[in-house]
This record gives structure tokens, sequence and C-alpha cells, in this order.
């Protein structure tokens, strides 16, 4: 067999020499791997983006917890939904996220000095949610599959 496979190489060589699609020059047999254009740093891995965004929700939590601490009359605002309520349900999406960040505004605009509440809101909208949003993106993007290429 190696010597079928050995003619049928050469012949193929021969014929590609012949109609110039090849110069023996140019004709190199040594092994090499080259890394072709979808390298490690172009793949979203389902694990990595489930990782993130459950830190992202820890995070969220800490922060409206960290607002029930400083303003105990959330309940009364809020008909008896705190916001630690809010964040603790079985999955924080950007609908929920924003939806409360929302009310947070609104409550802002009536305490326009409280420093901790418009540092919580502000962290929230330019951090938080859009990588909330980026993750669930992924997550959809991933469906079954365990990677997806950005490219």
């Amino acid at each position: 067999m190696k010597d079928v496979l050995e003619k049928i190489f050469t012949g193929v060589l021969e014929l590609l020499i012949e109609e110039g699609y090849v110069k023996l020059e140019n004709y190199f047999v040594d092994g090499t791997k080259i890394e072709a254009n979808a390298n490690r740093y172009t793949f979203v891995w389902g694990k990595a983006v489930a990782k993130h965004k459950a830190r992202l929700q820890e995070k969220v939590k800490t922060l409206f917890a960290s607002i029930e601490e400083l303003e105990r009359q959330e309940e009364l605002e809020h008909s008896g939904h705190d916001l630690l309520e809010l964040g603790e349900s079985s999955q924080l999406t950007s609908e929920k996220l924003e939806q409360t960040v929302q009310k947070l505004e609104v409550r802002l605009q009536e305490e326009p000095k409280n420093k901790p509440l418009r540092r919580t809101v502000r962290q929230i909208r330019r951090d938080l949610l859009p990588r909330l949003q980026k993750y669930e993106s992924q997550q959809q993007t991933l469906g079954d599959r365990n990677s997806f290429s950005k490219n």
C-alpha cells in the first residue's frame, strides 16, 4: 500500500509541476504546525460565561444589600419588596436589573444628595448592566454548545 501511495503522490506532484501550480523550490514537508486565526482569545467558553455571570449576580446582590443597610425606608417605598428580595430571585436578568435601576433613579431624584445611592446607580448603569447583557447574549449564542468563536 505504501508503494502505491508514493506513486500516486509522485504522479500528482509531477502533474502540478507540469501545469505550473507548484515549483519544487517552494515545496517543503517538515510537519510544522501553524496556528490559524481562530486562536484561544477569539472563543467564548460556556463555563467561563456562566462563572462570570454568577460573580456579577453576587456583586449586584451585595450592592443591593449595602443599599438596604443604608436605607431602611425601602420597604415602604416598594410595598414590601425590597431590593434584596428583587436580587434574590431564582435568576437575575438584565430586565429585572433595569427595572430595579429605574426605581432607584426615581428614588435618587427624590433624594439627590444620597451619594451611596448615586454611586450604586452609576456603577450598575455603566458596568454591571452592560456586562450582564453581554453574558446573556453569549449564553443565548452558545445554546447547547460548550464554546463559540467571536470571529
